[in-house]
């Protein structure tokens, strides 16, 4: 190899280094967009992290509705209370949101499907492991069949969410791993059923954003900021609003049928190793204290997202009612509060 040789090579795998160390400067830096003059503040809403914070889970969904003044919710139908015992389903949880939301002119998100939001990610029914894992899929279908026929009805639905995060790996899902071949399915099942918008979710840090979000109409995703594990402890994520601004760009410039990205998971609860209500005030209060609550709003602000999902308010209730601490309760108060800047 002649010297010349080297040397073109050597500048060129130089250029190519600076070119990607720019990239992932300008990437993972920035201070994002200007702040849109109105945000739609919502929240998840999960009754059974509510029941295992030893909540009355319908006083906590009032609560939220009457007092904080909740009107954009995240709803999920796990398929192991729809459908507990094979072919027999019921609704009658997910219909009594649905109704106290319609009554109060409230919208929701419904997500179903097998992986759905709050730990074990999967909430599958036990019966489902005793079938031949060959007539899965067409399980999960005839129970997404089922939710969408029973739930269209009610005018609070405002978009199906299908799946959460649903080929990301996180979560405990026994029996046949979700695929994509599977959401691809139930996304078109869905439209079949319902002429309603597509949504599903990604992870925020972890994911790229562009394969999930080319088969649905709007794409949600999370943003943490500080997670624990036992063997790392805990991670704070070096990013800046600006990465989060430019993965949206780049994930609408690839698809143009994506007609909006929001947040649909704002954590804004602690991040613990073992169960939340079993974790000391003072471990929870390390990893999510009012301040960081506050500072990752001031954050979420500044990528440009005009629509954000409050991930943690039965753990506000549960200070608020159980701890006699309502300060994250009224901060949630606050965000529900706000109102359009008015333009002159």
């Amino acid at each position: 190899m002649s010297k010349l040789f080297k040397r073109i090579l050597k500048i060129v795998g130089t250029a190519l280094v600076v070119l990607l160390v720019a990239f992932t400067i300008w990437f993972i830096s920035g201070e994002g967009v200007k702040e849109p003059d109105h945000i739609t503040w919502g929240v998840s809403f999960f009754p059974q992290q509510a029941r295992d914070l030893g909540l009355d889970w319908k006083a906590a969904y009032l609560a939220l509705l009457d007092d904080m003044g909740v009107r954009s919710f995240r709803l999920a139908a796990p398929w192991r209370e729809i459908e507990s015992q094979q072919g027999q389903y019921d609704f009658s949880d997910i219909d009594w949101m649905l109704k106290e939301a319609e009554m109060r002119g409230a919208t929701v998100n419904m997500t179903i499907g097998r992986k759905l939001f709050r730990w074990p990610e999967c909430h599958d029914p036990e019966w489902v492991y005793k079938i031949p894992n060959d007539q899965f899929d067409e399980r999960v279908l005839g129970y997404v069949r089922a939710s969408v026929e029973h739930l269209r009805s009610f005018s609070a639905i405002k978009a199906w969410q299908v799946e959460n995060e649903p080929i990301f790996s996180f979560g405990e899902c026994f029996g046949p791993k979700p695929t994509k071949e599977l959401f691809v399915k139930e996304v078109a099942l869905v439209r079949s059923l319902d002429d309603r918008p597509i949504v599903t979710t990604d992870s925020g840090e972890l994911s790229s954003w562009f394969d999930i979000s080319s088969y649905v109409d709007e794409l949600g995703v999370s943003l943490y900021r500080v997670t624990e594990n036992p063997t790392f402890g805990r991670f704070y994520y070096p990013l800046r609003p600006g990465f989060y601004q430019k993965k949206a760009a780049l994930t609408k410039a690839l698809h143009k049928n994506l007609d909006h990205i929001f947040l649909s998971e704002l954590q804004l609860e602690p991040w613990t190793v073992g169960p939340l209500v079993h974790t000391p005030l003072s471990q929870q209060f390390g990893s999510m204290s009012l301040s960081r609550t506050q500072s990752t709003i001031d954050f979420a602000r500044k990528i440009g997202f005009d629509e954000i999902y409050l991930w943690g308010v039965e753990w506000w209730y549960w200070l608020k009612t159980q701890q006699a601490d309502d300060r994250f309760w009224e901060l949630g108060k606050g965000l529900m509060q706000e109102r359009p800047v008015v333009q002159f």
